[in-house]
């Protein structure tokens, strides 16, 4: 299915150029949640659930969010990208107000499916959106400024909601922090409702490649035969899900530090995220100083000593340490895709990403329901002290793999990929650069 432009001329460039001015706007909005740093604290204190309920329908979330992105690919390709993103702005929206009432734990399980379904639908859409409309005027080449200025604007968003939503919190309740996150979800809603649908190529939309079973059993057979490959994926898997955990303790270890939900509860929650913006930015630089693989290699000792050390202080100061955290999830996630960008052919590379997501999503699984049981039964030291004896041997062994296996098939030369991120963090166009000698990338 093609969707065909419905002005003509001058009209429709104008009505393109509009969805790039309010698309950074749109994402403004949406990413207001300001129920976000008191979530935890509402649904254990106010709604009344266990660690272990919230651990058995934790995999929800994760399940829809990561496996369900071929299914909601073809239904923006099918429905139209402006629709399905008004769709999931629906779908975020009965989310938040539904969350805002829970009363039990079947309640907070429609509650996750409804948030997996929202997240699912918007994501990998909303690029596609920002895409199509580019290549409407002719700019396909400003996609990584544009989506640079929308992540920035995106990253301003989340800080802001941070230290707004434990104040809001503090003095009209977390149901009306969640209730805010409503309205500027409506916002945004509202936003959506001057997109105009861009018009797509009817070579791209009409022709018949492989399936994504296809393409992913073909990337399977890949890593299976390239041990880089294979050991990056799993690697990169563990180390995100090693990090899953502060999402979950960050709340409850500054409730037990005896800071009361206000604008102090969110203060301290605000550097860790802003953190993990820093650190995405900084991707390329620490890729050049340091390496890539070096870089990452490093990040097994982060999160362990990060987890240690908020065990053995348990004191509010620790909380810095969750800054580390903040740091390691910034950088992983650009530096680890990069790595796999040049060791992926291009066919491959959109399926090899999307499996570097649901490699955590399936430690998830087990771990989530294992996970919310222990912090029922012991203390939050304890805790901490577990997650590192779990994930340090296992990131460890696989880490030592992945470097192995990186010497034996030999280093890769840092490419325009990364040169591509310095101007994305710049928020400026690219320009060509003298030819430099090709830095490794370990």
């Amino acid at each position: 299915m093609s969707v065909r432009p419905s002005l003509n001329g001058v009209d429709q460039r104008s009505a393109w150029r509009r969805n790039l001015r309010l698309y950074p706007l749109f994402y403004f909005f949406h990413d207001l949640h300001f129920w976000m740093p008191v979530w935890i604290i509402f649904v254990t204190d106010e709604v009344g659930l266990s660690f272990a309920q919230l651990g058995a329908i934790g995999p929800a979330f994760y399940v829809i969010s990561s496996f369900g992105q071929p299914f909601a690919g073809a239904l923006a390709d099918r429905f139209g990208r402006v629709r399905t993103i008004r769709a999931s702005l629906i779908i975020f929206m009965v989310f938040t107000a539904w969350f805002a009432f829970l009363d039990g734990f079947w309640m907070a399980a429609v509650a996750w499916v409804l948030w997996g379904l929202a997240m699912v639908t918007v994501t990998g859409t909303d690029s596609a959106f920002l895409h199509d409309t580019l290549q409407a005027l002719g700019r396909q080449r400003d996609f990584e400024r544009q989506a640079g200025r929308a992540f920035a604007v995106r990253s301003l968003a989340l800080v802001l909601a941070t230290f707004a939503g434990g104040v809001i919190a503090g003095e009209i309740g977390a149901r009306g922090a969640l209730l805010c996150g409503t309205t500027a979800t409506g916002l945004a809603l509202l936003i959506s409702l001057l997109f105009r649908e861009p018009p797509r190529q009817e070579g791209e939309t009409e022709s018949r490649g492989p399936s994504y079973m296809e393409l992913l059993k073909e990337t399977l057979r890949l890593a299976g035969r390239t041990p880089t490959i294979r050991y990056s994926l799993i690697f990169s898997a563990l180390l995100v899900a090693s990090m899953v955990p502060e999402f979950y303790l960050l709340q409850p270890f500054l409730q037990e530090q005896g800071v009361e939900v206000g604008w102090l509860f969110s203060a301290l929650q605000a550097p860790a995220r802003i953190a993990t913006v820093l650190a995405a930015a900084l991707a390329f630089w620490l890729a050049m100083r340091f390496g890539i693989v070096r870089t990452l290699a490093s990040m097994p000792f982060w999160v362990v000593l990060v987890y240690v050390g908020i065990g053995l202080l348990d004191h509010l100061g620790a909380v810095a340490l969750f800054v580390i955290l903040g740091l390691a999830r910034g950088a992983q996630m650009p530096l680890m895709e990069g790595y796999l960008n040049r060791r992926v052919p291009s066919r491959l590379r959109a399926t090899a990403l999307s499996l570097n997501h649901m490699g955590w999503a399936l430690i998830m699984l087990p771990f989530l329901p294992i996970f919310g049981e222990v912090v029922d039964a012991y203390p939050l030291s304890t805790v901490f002290h577990g997650i590192a004896a779990f994930y340090g041997p296992l990131l460890l062994i696989v880490m030592i793999l992945w470097v192995r296996a990186n010497r034996q098939e030999g280093r890769l030369p840092l490419t325009s990929t990364l040169s591509n991120w310095r101007d994305i963090v710049a928020l400026k166009p690219q320009h060509p650069e003298p030819a430099a000698r090709p830095i490794d990338i370990d």
